[in-house]
């Protein structure tokens, strides 16, 4: 054994790292813990390096490659960076985590690198970031800088990934990597990277990823702006594969004394397919990946499907009433509510200038809280702060605060510009805003904060030419500076990360946000493809998922209530639609339905999840979540053949050894559907035989309880 290693290791699994003779830090394992940690080294010659620059990758080697993680160009010109390990320490965080960091330098010029990798024991995730530091007094270009990479040996590889479109987001698909083929993961947009695809992976290794066996890796990056994540199958038989955030199509110049550091890269292994896989990088999420991960999340109408923008203070009151009587616990009012000189009364005008529009509500923001303290509920609000209308008193005030190139006709999209981020000046315009809207309103405890558009014309009036290039990269941590603000001063206050949809569902948004809204397709029945895609990488508290109308507003598509409810109850239940066009019968079933959901709403955002049956396989999808001795299973019936019969569905991760009372809840009037409603069975039983469900016509759905009985 080499003294000169590092094992990290979780409840389940183990990193190893070494410096070789050469002072190149490898990972000599990664895997499943074994019971003498040093044996990880056994093939410590042939280990890949942890992270490699261009100057240290040695191409013709089986197990080298020339993709490497981190290029840059020296201030003399040079593009070349060889990084030396000097030394490294191991911290201990607290009892659950540990942190190696390696101290690298380029032996020939003033450029430092630390290599971080941290463990988290009880989730059996890891972290990896870098930090480069330009010691120098001229500037250096960054043209790659990756938060982690992987070299994996197995036959075959697969990669799943989780891409998508504005009403599309988060589909799942698998391919496989064939020998001397490449894949790459990008997204470009600047700001709602995540729409393309959230920055999320699967890597299964010697066959496609089954649920619950065979190796997998899942990766995340905790990261809200460009990426590219990349998978390499060699001539040799081995996988390189990489994780980043991409700085194309310009370099980053950082100036000397500067400092650069890349987002984490998130990963877990599973030896039991990608179902654990999911449940460890959950765990992990609800401890350190989301703001207040061990809070429940609140039931809420949000009003945009229901009224848009046309509302008034009345018709607004009577929506507040009719939600309180559900039994809603938040009421969130949607875009419309601002502007005066540019009233905003559709998408033309009036994003920057964040005054009440008196017109629509006479008595102000603070007249809505006190109606909705009067009725027992709380109040949000949606805003955008990062954009502008031409149509609006900010705009005419501060045209050289949005992005756009200059000699060049600056693009609008729905109507709107993007505010430089990069500008302290407009950072301290949105903070100023957003406190006095926090701060005069305390009673809002919930911001919908919405992001619409992209950056189309990278170009900044407050960088100089030579950091044009930096604008993608600073706009993010100007977008983070803000938020971190926010959060600190207003701790208590929820905010939903909103980007047409789905654009930052992303652990670097998560970071500083409670929940993300999971898509502008409010559908029922696409829905659960797509949270089943995202559930992939994000727990169910994470997920906002509304009961909206039927036909459905985007796709025209008629679902029973009861299958819209059984959708949106297995993430965080939220409304979006008029209450007060619902029909009696109809606000019955809801009031019962809301109420089952805070019954089971711990289950539900801290549970275990256990995908039973695939929609993008099976006519049926289904799903559960464990907590402590108490289970919810949801399926939907998606499409209907006549002369078909799906199998039982066989319940996962119960004690084989208890007994379970079996209820059907969230029933509508025709009451249960299977034989197993109130009736108690074993826990075996219920994993090898199962439920059995006897379907009748498509949209049907099924809500079970499971709980563990006392003999």
């Amino acid at each position: 054994m080499t003294p000169d290693s590092v094992h990290l290791l979780t409840r389940s699994t183990q990193m190893s790292l070494f410096r070789d003779e050469q002072g190149h830090v490898r990972r000599a394992y990664y895997g499943p813990r074994l019971r003498e940690p040093g044996d990880a080294l056994e093939a410590a010659a042939e280990a890949p390096l942890l992270y490699s620059s261009l100057a240290d990758s040695v191409t013709g080697l089986p197990n080298a490659s020339d993709e490497y993680g981190i290029c840059i160009t020296q201030a003399d010109g040079t593009l070349s960076l060889r990084l030396e390990c000097l030394g490294w320490e191991v911290l201990a965080l607290d009892e659950d985590r540990e942190e190696a960091v390696f101290y690298c330098k380029d032996p020939s010029y003033p450029v430092r690198v630390e290599i971080h990798v941290r463990s988290h024991r009880e989730s059996d995730a890891f972290m990896q970031w870098a930090v480069i530091r330009n010691e120098g007094k001229g500037g250096i270009r960054i043209h790659r800088a990756a938060s982690g990479q992987l070299n994996l040996r197995a036959g075959r590889y697969f990669v799943t990934s989780f891409r998508g479109t504005w009403g599309g987001e988060s589909l799942m698909s698998e391919e496989e990597i064939q020998r001397g083929h490449e894949l790459s993961l990008l997204s470009g947009t600047g700001t709602r990277a995540a729409q393309e695809g959230s920055p999320g992976f699967i890597i299964s290794l010697d066959g496609p990823a089954q649920e619950d066996s065979g190796e997998v890796i899942l990766g995340a990056l905790a990261w809200s702006g460009n990426y590219r994540i990349w998978f390499r199958h060699s001539p040799y038989h081995y996988l390189f594969a990489g994780a980043g955030p991409d700085v194309a199509p310009a370099s980053y110049l950082l100036d000397g004394g500067g400092t650069f550091e890349t987002p984490p890269l998130i990963l877990v292994h599973s030896g039991n397919g990608k179902g654990e896989a999911s449940r460890r990088i959950h765990r992990w999420a609800r401890r350190y990946g989301l703001r207040g991960g061990g809070t429940e999340r609140l039931t809420l109408l949000n009003s945009w499907e229901g009224v848009y923008f046309t509302f008034t203070e009345k018709v607004l009151h009577g929506m507040m009433k009719r939600a309180a009587d559900l039994g809603i616990e938040l009421f969130v009012l949607d875009d419309g509510w601002f502007g005066n000189q540019f009233p905003r009364n559709d998408a033309r005008a009036g994003l920057g200038d964040w005054q009440v529009n008196r017109d629509k509500l006479p008595h102000g923001l603070e007249g809505l809280v006190r109606q909705t303290e009067k009725l027992g509920i709380r109040f949000g609000l949606w805003v955008e702060p990062e954009m502008v209308n031409p149509q609006s008193e900010l705009y005419q005030e501060h045209p050289e605060w949005v992005i756009g190139l200059p000699h060049r006709e600056n693009r609008l999209e729905r109507s709107q510009y993007l505010l430089d981020l990069s500008n302290p000046d407009v950072r301290r315009y949105i903070l100023g805003v957003m406190r006095e809207l926090l701060g005069k309103h305390p009673g809002i405890s919930y911001v919908k904060w919405d992001c619409n558009r992209k950056i189309s014309d990278p170009g900044s009036s407050w960088l100089d030419a030579s950091h044009q290039g930096n604008l993608s990269m600073d706009y993010v941590r100007g977008y983070e500076i803000i938020l971190d603000t926010l959060a600190a001063e207003f701790p208590d206050v929820v905010f939903q990360a909103c980007s047409s949809g789905g654009g930052r569902a992303d652990y670097g948004t998560m970071r500083r946000h409670h929940e993300f809204w999971t898509s502008d397709n409010t559908d029922a029945c696409e829905r659960v493809f797509m949270q089943w895609g995202i559930g992939h990488l994000f727990p169910a508290i994470s997920m906002a998922s509304h009961v909206t109308a039927s036909p459905n507003h985007q796709t025209g598509r008629a679902t029973p209530l009861k299958f819209r409810f059984d959708v949106a109850m297995s993430g965080r239940l939220g409304f979006e639609l008029q209450p007060c066009d619902m029909t009696e019968e109809d606000m019955a079933f809801s009031r019962r339905a809301l109420a089952e959901y805070k019954r089971i709403r711990p289950v539900v955002q801290f549970g275990d999840l256990y995908r039973l049956s695939s929609p993008y396989e099976s006519r049926v999808a289904s799903l559960m979540y464990v907590h402590e001795k108490r289970a919810v299973v949801f399926a939907w019936l998606m499409d209907k053949w006549l002369a078909d019969s799906p199998p039982p569905l066989r319940l996962k991760g119960l004690d084989p050894d208890a007994r379970y009372l079996v209820r059907e809840i969230n029933m509508n009037e025709n009451g249960p559907v299977t034989g197993a409603h109130e009736r108690v069975f074993g826990g075996d039983f219920l994993m090898n035989a199962g439920i059995r469900i006897p379907w009748k016509k498509v949209f049907q759905s099924v809500c079970i309880e499971v709980v563990e009985t006392g003999s």
